[in-house]
C-alpha cells in the first residue's frame, strides 16, 4: 500500500518544476526586453567647416553626451582627406591617443560612418578631433543610461 499522499507530492513537485522553468523563461525575457530598451542607435551628420570647425547635426564643434551601451553613427559628408575624423582620449591632433573600443572606422575621412558602440567601461570623458586641425575638436561625455529598477522597485 502507498503511503497517503506519495501521489499528490509527485503531482506538486511536477507542477513545481514546469512552474520554476515558466518563471525562468519569463525572467530571462524581461531581461532581454529591458537591455533592448535602452540600446538605441543614433545617426549624426558630420561636415568640415574649412579648418576651423567640424559641424555635427548643423552646429560647430557641440559638445556631445553619449550614453554607454548605445551606438553612434558618425556620418561623414565628403570630408576631405587632410581631416581625419578621430575619437581620441584627449583633446589633441595627430593619430596618437586614439579611443578604440568599440569604435570601427576612427581617423577616417570621405564618406565614411565612423561607428561607436559605447563600451561599459568607456571614460566619461573623451574628446572627437580633426588629426590636422586644433581648432576642429569638441568634447564628448559618456553617461550610464538610465536602467529601470536598477536599484529595485522604486
Amino acid at each position: 500500500m502507498k503511503p497517503m499522499g506519495s501521489r499528490d507530492s509527485s503531482q506538486a513537485s511536477a507542477a513545481l518544476r514546469r512552474s520554476a522553468c515558466a518563471i525562468g523563461k519569463g525572467l530571462a525575457a524581461v531581461l532581454a526586453f529591458s537591455s533592448s530598451l535602452h540600446a538605441a542607435t543614433h545617426a549624426l551628420s558630420i561636415v568640415n567647416s574649412g579648418t576651423s570647425a567640424w559641424v555635427i547635426d548643423g552646429q560647430n564643434n557641440p559638445a556631445l553626451t553619449l550614453v554607454r551601451g548605445d551606438t553612434y553613427e558618425f556620418n561623414l559628408q565628403a570630408v576631405p582627406a587632410f581631416h581625419p575624423f578621430y575619437i581620441k582620449t584627449t583633446n589633441s591632433t595627430g593619430s596618437g591617443n586614439q579611443f578604440t573600443q568599440g569604435v570601427t572606422n576612427n581617423g577616417s575621412t570621405g564618406s565614411t560612418t565612423v561607428t561607436f558602440v559605447v563600451p561599459a567601461t568607456a571614460p566619461d570623458s573623451l574628446h572627437y578631433n580633426c588629426g590636422n586641425h586644433s581648432a576642429m575638436n569638441g568634447p564628448i561625455t559618456v553617461m550610464d543610461s538610465d536602467v529601470l529598477f536598477a536599484d529595485g522597485f522604486e
